[in-house]
């Protein structure tokens, strides 16, 4: 295979990104600029928001993945080190980000709790698999120069702070224990309030939960098995997260009372009082996501028989063996 027929899929991929980058958010920034009224229901559609800064680092973020994307298929070939269905997961992401960071949906969220929920959903659920799928930190790596890269590996097993802070944040159920804080914390009554009315304290909230979910994901499907937890202990993960998850979401949906004092006035446009809009809220959060970390649970579980089938069958020997062994002793006890 010639280098200029290797090179075409890499820069039609590159492209790809690009345009991804475009169409759609900005994980760096996280958040954009809000419209400061209530905007008529039949204007809702009107409300794209393309914040320039938000493209920028976009592109950016692409950009990078891309360029790792390109060199890593340079040297061994268009789909290795990083397979193509794992670049078309990682645009998925950004796109996804697109739609909950550029669409209508983010002015909306500061208008409808309801909506603002569709968008952490997306932020949490949707776009971190998605991107994690993808490799990123193998691309990144990729854009780094070799001296780098080899200074990074001895990094790594090197003693002290920052290895420890390293080792934590690979640990499963530390990753599960930060992803539930955040989560929680950020729906704090005060806190949420304030991320509602300061624009640096909600692109925190954005970033926080972004970050937070990547880590979480990266745990579940890895694409390194070795820093993958194991399929079991990623289905009690999953299981403990639709758990408290869902009790947030109850707890929403039962309270007697608005928590949120952000939108008192906001939701009566679109023939909402407030306790019903929180309501709504609290109904997506609870079902919808918990629906959604139920299936993949079942398919961590597929994932996991498949994998136990495999290594029977690469070691049926061993397998036998045993059983060998097993009847084996069993004819002698019978002897005795």
């Amino acid at each position: 295979m010639s280098r200029q027929t290797i090179q075409r899929p890499i820069m039609r991929t590159a492209g790809q990104l690009c345009l991804a980058a475009v169409l759609s958010g900005v994980p760096g920034a996280v958040a954009l600029a809000h419209a400061p009224d209530a905007e008529p229901p039949d204007n809702w559609w009107r409300l794209w928001d393309p914040s320039p800064s938000a493209i920028a680092m976009l592109t950016a973020a692409s950009g990078i993945y891309g360029l790792g994307v390109y060199r890593l298929w340079r040297e061994s070939g268009a789909g290795r080190g990083i397979k193509k269905w794992r670049v078309t997961s990682f645009l998925a992401g950004m796109l996804v980000l697109g739609v909950a960071l550029v669409s209508p949906i983010d002015p909306l969220a500061t208008h409808l709790f309801s909506v603002h929920m569709v968008q952490h959903l997306l932020l949490l659920m949707v776009a971190p698999p998605l991107l994690v799928a993808g490799a990123p930190f193998v691309a990144v790596l990729w854009v780094l120069p070799r001296r780098v890269r080899q200074r990074f590996a001895r990094w790594t097993g090197m003693r002290g702070p920052l290895r420890m802070v390293w080792y934590v944040l690979w640990q499963p159920l530390a990753v599960w224990g930060l992803y539930a804080l955040t989560l929680w914390l950020w729906h704090l009554p005060r806190l949420y309030d304030l991320a509602l009315e300061n624009r640096l304290v909600h692109d925190m909230q954005h970033a926080a939960f972004l970050l937070t979910a990547c880590l979480f994901w990266r745990v579940l499907i890895d694409p390194f098995d070795r820093l993958r937890a194991n399929r079991g202990l990623g289905i009690l993960l999953l299981f403990a997260t639709s758990l408290h998850g869902g009790a947030l979401g109850a707890l929403l949906t039962l309270s007697p009372r608005p928590l949120y004092s952000s939108y008192a006035e906001t939701t009566q446009p679109w023939n909402l009082t407030h306790l019903e809009d929180q309501q709504i809220a609290g109904a997506i959060m609870w079902m919808p996501a918990a629906f959604v970390y139920l299936a993949l649970s079942v398919t961590l579980f597929i994932l996991w028989l498949r994998e136990l089938s495999r290594r029977e069958a690469m070691h049926p020997a061993v397998s036998f063996e045993k059983k060998d062994l097993k009847t084996g002793s069993r004819r002698q006890g019978d002897e005795r």
